[in-house]
Parts: C-alpha cells; sequence; structure tokens
C-alpha cells in the first residue's frame, strides 16, 4: 500500500505543478453550470412546477449534480489510452506494480483536488446567486450518499478505464477528444444538467436500465430524499451490479489487448 500512497502523493504534486489543465477545467464546469443554472431560473420565471420540481429543489439538484459531476467525473485514467498507444506502458509492465490500482491512486489524487476547488467554488456561489442548499435530513440518508456517491466513482473508474483499454485496438494518442465526446454523451444520460425523472415515465425506466444515471441522477435522488427505503436498497444492488461488470469487462478486455500489445512508439 505505501507505494501507492505515493503514486498519491506524487499525482498530487504533478496537479499542482502542472495545475493549468485542473484551472481550465475547473473553469469548464463553472462555465457549464452558470449555463444550467440561467437557464433553469429563466424556465421557472414561466412555471412553478417541472416534472415535480420547483425552482428551489431544481437549483438545488443542479447543485448536487455539480458536486457529483467533480467526485465522479473529474478522473486522470482517461490518460490510460495515452500511454497504451504511445508505449508509456512498457514502464509499468516491468515493474511489480498493478496497473490498475496505480491509476485509481492517481485518479483519487485528482478527485480529492477538484472536490477542493469544489468547496471553494461553492461557497462563492451561493453567496453571489444565493443559491439554495437542501441538506439530508438523517444520518441514514448521509451514510446512503456517502456510499452510493463512492460507489459512482468506481463504478466512472472501471468504465472510463475500459473505454481507455480500447486504445490496444484503436490507438489514441490524445486523451482529450475522447474524454471530451466521452462527457458530452455522459452529461445527457447521467442527469448533469437535468433530472431524468422530468422525462415521461416510459423513457425515464429506460435510463434507469443503463447504468449512466447511477452517476449524478441517482445520487442526487438519494440526497434530496426523493427515494424510499426499497428505491434506495434497489439502486444500490443495480449498481453493485454494473460495477461488477464493469470490473469484469475491464479485466477480459485488458487481458486480451495485453496479447496483441505491440508497444508502440517505443
Amino acid at each position: 500500500m505505501k507505494k501507492y500512497w505515493q503514486i498519491f502523493r506524487i499525482s498530487w504534486q504533478n496537479t499542482l505543478v502542472y495545475r493549468l489543465n485542473l484551472v481550465m477545467w475547473r473553469v469548464r464546469l463553472i462555465i457549464d453550470f452558470l449555463t444550467i443554472y440561467w437557464f433553469w431560473w429563466a424556465v421557472f420565471t414561466q412555471y412553478q412546477l417541472i416534472g415535480g420540481y420547483s425552482q428551489v429543489t431544481m437549483l438545488a439538484y443542479l447543485l448536487v449534480a455539480s458536486f457529483l459531476r467533480s467526485l465522479v467525473f473529474s478522473n486522470s485514467s482517461y490518460s490510460a489510452c495515452v500511454e497504451i498507444a504511445n508505449g508509456d506502458l512498457n514502464n509499468y509492465l516491468v515493474r511489480p506494480i498493478n496497473y490498475f490500482y496505480n491509476w485509481l491512486a492517481r485518479d483519487w489524487a485528482d478527485k480529492i483536488l477538484n472536490l477542493l476547488f469544489f468547496s471553494v467554488e461553492v461557497v462563492l456561489l451561493v453567496l453571489i446567486l444565493k443559491l439554495p442548499l437542501l441538506w439530508p435530513i438523517s444520518l441514514g440518508q448521509w451514510l446512503w450518499f456517502i456510499l452510493i456517491a463512492l460507489v459512482a466513482a468506481l463504478m466512472y473508474f472501471f468504465f472510463s478505464f475500459l473505454v481507455s483499454a480500447f486504445s490496444f485496438w484503436y490507438p489514441e494518442h490524445d486523451g482529450w477528444p475522447l474524454r471530451f465526446v466521452m462527457l458530452m454523451f455522459l452529461d445527457f444520460l447521467s442527469g448533469m444538467a437535468f433530472p431524468l425523472d422530468i422525462f415521461p415515465p416510459a423513457l425515464l425506466q429506460l435510463f434507469k436500465l443503463l447504468p449512466f444515471s447511477y452517476f449524478i441522477f441517482y445520487p442526487a435522488q438519494v440526497w434530496l430524499g426523493r427515494l424510499s427505503f426499497a428505491e434506495t436498497i434497489t439502486g444500490f444492488i443495480i449498481m453493485l451490479s454494473w460495477l461488477g461488470l464493469f470490473m469484469l469487462l475491464t479485466k477480459l478486455v485488458w487481458r486480451k489487448g495485453l496479447k496483441i500489445y505491440g508497444a508502440y512508439g517505443r
């Protein structure tokens, strides 16, 4: 464990040294949030309720979704596709180190830094925009939210790593195009810009069958207390099922990819 703690520390330090990327990522998230915020603020000047959400609950949902985006979607594991394509993976294969744990340590260094930035940003946004804050009303609700948010972060880690592993067959020498397209896709299906239950029930059920709604929409519903205990348990079991599937697929694709790996670029 000590070597992965060292990886965590080095990744943390490197991010602070090359902090322009982090700052630009945070600026983009703030712009995205403000765009969505002003859109819904304008919509609620015409309507009192939309899909069971008042203006207060909708804006509170967006704030929680922004927090979850900083936790779940902020990661560095997408860069694994670049290491595979450039041949830098060789540097890890000859060392007594687990490549997944290596990226998990780097990933959480990135997440914690993003959460620190988010904590400052949300204080400023609440003070300036007078954003409504809705908190879980019980200890159980807090614990469920923390547990589910952590599982969502692990789900996305393995999903992102699974996508990166396809670089064995389709080399990606720059991780940003892949990440940009993936996040554009996920922003809609995860419920980042709007809660998915504003859609008709049939479409909501379709969203629930996919793993993406469990990245943001489902944890946000737990935070806001909009789920019954049975719905919370059911959703958590589905999350664990998707997590197990992503872990299995990642390992299978990884092993298959290593068999054809040619250390391109070395």
